[in-house]
């Protein structure tokens, strides 16, 4: 009787393990995503991750990555390979599948050249024959802008209007005014708009009324990364005398001085335009500027500058002369050498110089954003060093709506007019470096005199994307001499905020 009660039992257990084998070939799996969300800086590369369990190899399953809708999707993969016709436009060449942890279970997705607009949910599908199972990942995409650029407008009745202006934020990023004690400054007026790429543009103003505020600070905080840039600015007391009556008197005799002198003043204008009309149509922009700085004798060189590719930031595209470039939104795929500027959008010219006395012109036409000058060669090109001299730059730029020269405080300059060519001239001997509008010959800037040493480069920079490029003018016939005034002492339009003051504006990265 034992016997035969182990034998049912047997032939039970036997049934029971045929009957669940098909139940264990199509047994269920779980898609697993990550719980955290994944944090992006834009620009960048991310990857997202999804696995199933159990654990076992997904080469040959069908693997989908897709946002609202499963199709078009992120990205497809099926039968081995990526489906890029199933693929949605926009992330076409920028999303790919990572490939080494399929044997593992493991379906990672890596986005290139991260944007604002990639943010949001994720989801992973895996399908094996009839079977699928999904799950949710989330991207959190941030970015850092750029520097504060504070500027200042005083006011007759004394009051001091500053305002902060910085761009390329993400999310919207908080703006603070702080004194020099730590205390915070509310915002009179504060607007903050996003641009074609999502990224906040932002700017406050503040009014100081009491004239014993010397520094404030301008502080963008980015909540989400817990970073933030700060410019500091010294703000130059107003001076607001008294009137008392003999600066009264002296006024009125001033007005009444002025008043008889402005016919002569009118008559001497009306020759001054009549002559500066006839000499312009008796030479060119070039001819004008070596015929008013002929009053001196040093000669220079006019050189035939190109660019070296090897130098240039891989969001700069240079055509096939050498001689022009321009920045795109797309980051080029180049050997990442010592020799290449990684954070700044920046290219050297390939000649450098140790000595003599140089110079030659740079087309900005109508372009928005630049900056071109001299640097030495061996400057810092990777990171965000500011661009002075210093450290070994010596620039001017068109930043916004504003002409600045490069110094330690940035010097705003007032230009009569916007220049459309810039002539950049070296004196390496006498330590020279002068910018000039070479459309009218008018002097925009001329630094400090320095001691070189060590090998200069021309230098330019691009702030902004378009497709109109910088231009290097080509040389009118090989090396030629011409004649400028050195170590001049023209005017040189001072920052309104006093001598060595400035903005501090700088820029952002890429």
């Amino acid at each position: 009787m034992p016997v035969a009660l182990n034998s049912c039992l047997l032939v039970w257990l036997l049934t029971l393990t045929v009957l669940q084998l098909p139940v264990l070939d199509s047994a269920p799996f779980d898609v697993v995503a990550p719980q955290e969300p994944v944090l992006a800086i834009v620009g960048s590369d991310a990857e997202l991750t999804c696995h199933f369990s159990p654990n076992a190899s997904a080469e040959h399953m069908e693997l989908r990555w897709f946002r609202a809708r499963r199709s078009p999707a992120v990205l497809l993969y099926r039968a081995g390979q990526e489906q890029e016709g199933q693929q949605m436009a926009e992330y076409r060449g920028r999303a790919t599948l990572v490939t080494d942890g399929l044997r593992d279970g493991r379906a990672t997705l890596r986005i290139l050249d991260v944007r604002v607009s990639d943010q949001g949910e994720y989801r992973c599908l895996f399908k094996d024959k009839d079977d699928s199972e999904e799950g949710a990942a989330h991207l959190t995409v941030s970015a850092v802008g750029s520097d504060p650029h504070i500027s200042v407008n005083v006011q007759e009745n004394g009051e001091r209007e500053l305002e902060c202006t910085s761009s390329g934020w993400y999310p919207e990023p908080q703006v603070q005014w702080r004194m020099a004690s730590g205390d915070m400054l509310p915002s009179t007026s504060e607007s903050k708009r996003r641009d074609e790429e999502g990224l906040f543009t932002v700017a406050a103003s503040i009014t100081i009324r009491d004239s014993f505020v010397k520094n404030v600070s301008c502080c963008i905080q980015n909540t989400l990364l817990g970073q933030e840039k700060v410019e500091e600015i010294f703000i130059p007391a107003p001076f607001v005398p008294r009137l008392t009556p003999w600066i009264v008197a002296v006024a009125v005799t001033v007005l009444a001085l002025g008043l008889l002198t402005i016919g002569s003043i009118f008559f001497t204008w009306k020759l001054y335009k009549e002559r500066s009309r006839e000499r312009k149509d008796k030479f060119g922009s070039k001819e004008r500027l070596l015929e008013e700085l002929r009053c001196r004798k040093t000669d220079l060189h006019e050189v035939d500058v190109t660019l070296d590719p090897d130098t240039a930031h891989p969001h700069l595209f240079l055509y096939e002369d050498s001689k022009s470039v321009r920045l795109e939104d797309s980051r080029q795929i180049l050997p990442d050498i010592p020799e290449r500027f990684d954070s700044w959008p920046c290219v050297l010219g390939r000649e450098t110089f140790t000595s003599g006395r140089h110079y030659w012109e740079v087309e900005v036409g109508d372009r928005t954003d630049w900056a071109v000058g001299v640097c030495r060669e061996n400057v810092v090109k990777k990171g965000f060093d500011p661009m002075t001299p210093d450290n070994g730059f010596w620039a001017v730029e068109l930043y916004g709506n504003g002409y600045w020269a490069l110094t330690p405080l940035r010097t705003p300059l007032q230009l009569a007019g916007p220049p459309r060519r810039v002539g950049v001239f070296l004196d390496y001997e006498s330590g020279g470096i002068s910018f000039y509008n070479m459309s009218d010959g008018s002097l925009i800037y001329t630094f400090p005199t320095v001691s070189f040493s060590g090998p200069l480069r021309p230098f330019f920079c691009l702030w902004s994307c378009g497709k109109k490029p910088l231009s290097i003018c080509p040389a009118a016939s090989g090396p030629r001499e011409i004649t400028v005034i050195a170590n001049s002492q023209d005017s040189v339009p001072s920052s309104p905020l006093g001598e060595g003051s400035s903005s501090g504006d700088t820029h952002p990265p890429l």
